[in-house]
């Protein structure tokens, strides 16, 4: 009765050992996530000037050759029968 016992006592924590390991943290997940979010935030700051120095050469751009001003275009969005207008033509027809 003892070694069954005992036997099972050894059984269960030669089972269970992989879960009490599973659970702990891993240290290297620390030292690495903060060097990433650096990283993405050099990145992201890496864009931001790529995008400043773009927006300054388009302006340099424009103050060179000034593009045409679009200011008396027609942006109505009202229903007028100008221009194409399709009309409805009603239920179609059912071929047998």
């Amino acid at each position: 009765m003892k070694l069954s016992l005992l036997a099972g006592v050894l059984g269960a924590a030669l089972t269970l050992s992989p879960l009490g390991f599973a659970q702990q943290p891993n240290n290297r997940s620390k030292v690495t996530r903060p060097q990433a979010d650096s990283d993405g935030v050099q990145q992201a700051i890496a864009f931001q000037r790529a995008k400043d120095r773009a927006d300054a050469r388009q302006a340099r751009l424009e103050l060179r050759h000034p593009h045409v001003n679009d200011s008396n275009a027609d942006r109505r969005m009202d229903d007028s029968n100008d221009g194409h207008h399709v009309s409805d033509p009603g239920p179609g027809t059912v071929k047998k």
